[in-house]
């Protein structure tokens, strides 16, 4: 069985969002556009079937979005609406680092690998 690629899933999420600059999977060694999404997946096997066939896998999603232009409420907003409905939880955090506004946003949800509905520990 194949795992549900939510690392594509996220790219294509965050590249259709025209007012994010910079989307990428790794820190770039200096800010030049922003706003930007640095982002980056995290899985574990969640269901296994009698055959050790992975049917169900956790998976974090972790967005740093950074602007120097203030507020990034917009966005932050938008993504959770995009995330929530397709499932997964979300916890958020923020910080000013000098004037450049960061908001950090982790969202949590299992995906069953089958049908790829995202779903909550019950």
């Amino acid at each position: 069985m194949e795992i549900y690629n939510v690392k594509a899933l996220v790219f294509k999420t965050l590249k259709a969002m025209p007012e994010l600059k910079t989307v990428s999977p790794n820190y770039p060694d200096s800010f030049t556009k922003f706003p930007t999404a640095i982002y980056k997946t995290s899985q574990s096997s969640y269901i296994r079937d009698n055959k050790q066939q992975e049917t169900d896998t956790e998976w974090q999603i972790t967005i740093d979005l950074y602007s120097d232009q203030g507020s990034l409420t917009k966005i932050k907003d938008e993504l959770i609406a995009k995330f929530s409905a397709m499932g997964f939880s979300n916890s958020v955090g923020d910080q000013d680092l000098n004037g450049i506004t960061r908001v950090l946003i982790v969202f949590n949800g299992i995906v069953d690998n089958t049908s790829g509905r995202v779903y909550q520990k019950g």
